[in-house]
């Protein structure tokens, strides 16, 4: 007998491990920084006769062919007998390479493109994407919550849609995901009843069939009638159950012969109930020793959901949540706190930093609910825990604060060949904290997604002030597709009436002139950009010369030739024969950040196509690579007349579009003309505390 005793305290760093948790969390939530309670895997080490299993298993260097042995096979019917009472014949069961993809071959199997297959939202939402995804049509049969507020089939809508669409299949998912919940026996009998009388095949999710917690039972779907033993393919992993759901491996057991022994000689033409080597020894070690791990993480994961269901009962009320039967996760319901499914997602994010499952993912029925895994160390629940009460505290705090009115910043986006801004009028109103604002309103999934945001100001020196605030919050000197935009708002919302007119930057005072359209409106802005500075102290730049030309600057052992300039922005300008966007990316992110600036610099690629024009891609300091940029356009040509590689007037090519680089030869003043166009125009919500 196991004796042994698990750590599930410890926290275990899954950098760098390509953990999906982690490395998928900027893609799926915007950001990096958060809390994960979201994809369904234990944040626990596996089971140590599993990794033993596997280190025994590649001691042996030829990783060939190989077949499953009855040890195998008998590893799963022994534990489906001992844990669940279900006797299961060696012929009964079959290989399934991950339980999504078993899904996918029963849908492909048991119905035709077209078909209806039925699930029960709010339901595992793999589900709906692995039968559209498949040809099929999804056929929605929703949970209702009765008075006690408990979950409960439909049977009245269950028949209804079958009499409607005539679907082909129906997956039923025991336990259910997320709530957690066990169907019992009356149940899922009066289902498979349902189901085989209308022709209707009928599949279980029985993932977490391993997973009961409290001393419950779980109730194989196919053990509680004849017409469910006739009628249902059941599908299990021991993936959730040990923790293993990168060692893909599934099961599925038919007990009809008239319903497996074809579909079983379809897998097998194809080989997909082929195990391979590390499924098959993984699986085999987690079925015959596994079993004491697994008492232990049942009761560790009963000590989380008592853990969460006592802080919600006394510190979180407006939050309830659903007690599981099974699984890690836990269903919460936000409905009491009145806000729509995007707010509530934004508040988690933005404010608690806490990545949760969205509750509609599941289903239009989730909306006001999110499901959060508690398969994680308790110091880690407690935290995500408390910053959820943090959040919800602070969010009633500026509520009552602010009179139940939230603060409006009324907006324009605007954009100057591709780089993007959204324009904010404080001519008459004063915004504090603009930088975080432009954290806030920049972002990619849950703001406006723009390159920054500038601020149009009043000034005492010129007919107006600009403050630009770079994606990441920094703020910048100067820009020069976005003071072309500032131009034609001043002009388009009669804030100035004359067509030259003076705008003040971090760089100084700059001159422009605005061409209009048919309609009266600015389509273009030529602007006085001024003097292009090459002096090192000046630009600034960490170099010993007069000017920085052509200069060899190392990156990583290799040598890259750098001209700097500075247009009130400092610039490096680095000539190629082509592009790649591995270039731009890797190396514009280590020369913006190179040790030779004093405050990094904005990185231009420079192509020379013909003596009149060149080629540019623009890395931004603080944004990445951009559309455009005006200045980098402006250094870009000044970096090509210096070095002797163009000539004036020059047409720069950018991602966006193409801009006109002049010199005034009077004055050495450069001139930058380009377009300046309006997006639209809004109303941004930022989140803020009183």
């Amino acid at each position: 007998m196991n004796t042994e005793k698990y750590d599930f305290d410890n926290v275990v760093d899954r950098h760098d491990t390509c953990a999906t948790k982690f490395e998928e969390m900027d893609r799926k939530f915007g950001r990096h920084d958060l809390l994960p309670f979201w994809i369904a895997d234990m944040d626990f080490e596996a089971c140590p006769c599993i990794i033993d299993a596997l280190r025994r298993r590649l001691d042996h260097a030829v990783l060939g062919y190989t077949s499953a042995p009855a040890e195998f096979w008998n590893s799963i019917t022994s534990w489906l007998e001992r844990r669940h009472g279900w006797k299961v014949s060696h012929d009964e069961i079959t290989f399934m390479p991950g339980l999504k993809k078993a899904l996918s071959l029963c849908i492909n199997y048991f119905s035709k493109p077209g078909d209806g297959v039925i699930i029960q939202p709010p339901v595992y939402h793999s589900f709906r994407s692995v039968i559209e995804g498949n040809a099929r049509k999804v056929v929605a049969n929703p949970l209702k919550i009765n008075d006690q507020g408990q979950y409960t089939m439909d049977f009245d809508g269950l028949q209804a849609v079958i009499e409607e669409q005539h679907p082909a299949m129906m997956i039923v998912c025991n336990p259910h995901n997320p709530i957690g919940l066990q169907w019992d026996a009356h149940t899922l009998a009066r289902v498979a009843s349902i189901c085989r009388a209308s022709g209707v095949i009928l599949v279980s999710d029985e993932i977490y069939g391993d997973m009961m917690l409290a001393g419950k039972k779980h109730i194989p779907t196919a053990t509680v009638s004849d017409d469910a033993r006739e009628n249902t393919i059941t599908l299990g992993a021991p993936s959730k159950t040990f923790n293993i759901p990168g060692i893909v491996s599934a099961w599925a057991v038919v007990k009809s012969p008239q319903l497996r022994e074809p579909f079983f000689n379809w897998l097998s033409a194809s080989e997909f109930n082929t195990p391979p080597i590390a499924a098959m020894v993984a699986t085999q070690a987690a079925y015959e020793h596994g079993e004491a791990w697994l008492d232990q993480v049942l009761d560790y994961l009963q000590g989380n959901v008592d853990c969460a269901s006592r802080f919600l009962s006394s510190e979180l009320q407006q939050v309830s949540m659903y007690r599981p039967d099974a699984s890690f996760a836990i269903w919460l319901d936000f409905r009491k706190l009145g806000l729509t499914q995007e707010e509530l997602v934004k508040l988690l994010i933005g404010h608690g930093r806490l990545a949760l499952s969205d509750g509609v993912s599941f289903g239009a029925q989730g909306e006001g609910f999110m499901r959060m895994n508690v398969g994680v160390p308790r110091v880690v629940l407690t935290e995500g825990l408390q910053r959820l009460q943090q959040t919800i505290a602070e969010r009633e705090n500026t509520t009552r604060c602010d009179s139940v009115i939230p603060t409006v910043i009324p907006f324009v986006t605007m954009q100057g060949l591709g780089n993007k801004f959204a324009f904010i009028n404080c001519m008459d109103r004063s915004i504090s904290n603009l930088s975080a604002l432009a954290i806030e309103m920049s972002h990619r999934h849950t703001g406006l997604d723009t390159d920054g945001i500038i601020a149009i100001l009043p000034s005492d020196k010129a007919d107006g002030r600009m403050r630009i605030f770079n994606a990441d919050g920094t703020e910048a000197q100067m820009c020069g597709n976005g003071i072309r935009c500032v131009a034609k708002y001043l002009y388009d919302n009669k804030i100035v009436t004359q067509k030259d007119l003076t705008i003040e930057t971090l760089s100084g005072i700059k001159s422009l002139q605005v061409h209009t359209g048919h309609d009266g409106l600015v389509e273009s802005v030529t602007v006085d950009m001024g003097l292009p500075v090459t002096t090192p102290d000046a630009v600034p730049v960490r170099y010993q010369g007069t000017s920085m030309l052509d200069a060899p600057v190392s990156v990583d052992g290799t040598q890259v030739r750098i001209t700097a300039v500075s247009m009130g922005n400092p610039h490096g300008v680095t000539f190629v024969d082509n592009f790649t966007d591995k270039m731009v990316h890797e190396l514009g992110a280590k020369l913006e950040n190179h040790e030779i600036w004093n405050e990094k610099a904005n990185i231009e690629f420079a192509r020379v196509d013909a003596p009149g024009t060149l080629s540019v891609r623009a890395w931004e300091r603080g944004a990445g690579e951009t559309m455009a940029c005006g200045t980098g356009a402006c250094a870009a040509a000044t970096a090509a007349v210096l070095t002797g590689r163009a000539s004036w007037p020059i047409t720069v090519r950018l991602l966006g579009g193409n801009l006109l680089i002049d010199c005034d030869s009077t004055t050495g003043h450069i001139l930058m003309t380009g377009p300046a166009a309006t997006i639209h125009s809004g109303k941004f919500y930022p989140n803020h505390n009183c």
